[in-house]
């Protein structure tokens, strides 16, 4: 089963950057992820929202590189790096065409064989500071 539970998340990442038409077979109706916007609807529409159409408005040439994935029980651990062009506005930080690499860990619960829930960490001041060109 750890095994599948982590080919699940891989395929949530491919679907998120190439495919979201594949959605509803990896993330479950309710699905919330924790670290996306207050308004976003749960479940398959704000996945697609928020790859379809918030990061996109930020970040362009999208690659999201996994490093490792650990798996225990319902849970997946996704250590990863997106790698993107910052080519629109964020946080009043004007689009200035920059190179970003972003390290993460997201943390996946699965139920009923797909993806249930999701929280994120990342280094947003690390973010910020490539975005200005610091």
């Amino acid at each position: 089963m750890s095994e599948d539970n982590k080919n699940l998340v891989r395929n949530y990442y491919q679907a998120v950057l190439s495919d979201l038409s594949k959605i509803e077979a990896i993330v479950a109706p309710d699905f919330v992820d924790h670290h996306f916007p207050p308004q976003m609807p749960a479940g398959p529409q704000g996945v697609r929202e928020f790859f379809g159409n918030v990061l996109p408005s930020i970040f362009s040439e999208m690659k999201i590189e996994i490093g490792f994935l650990l798996a225990e029980g319902d849970k997946v651990d996704c250590h990863f790096v997106l790698l993107a062009k910052h080519t629109g506005e964020f946080a009043g930080i004007p689009a200035r065409g920059l190179a970003i690499r972003c390290p993460a860990i997201s943390t996946f619960r699965i139920a009923g064989g797909v993806l249930a829930e999701a929280w994120e960490i990342f280094d947003s001041g690390d973010l910020l500071r490539q975005m200005r060109g610091e």
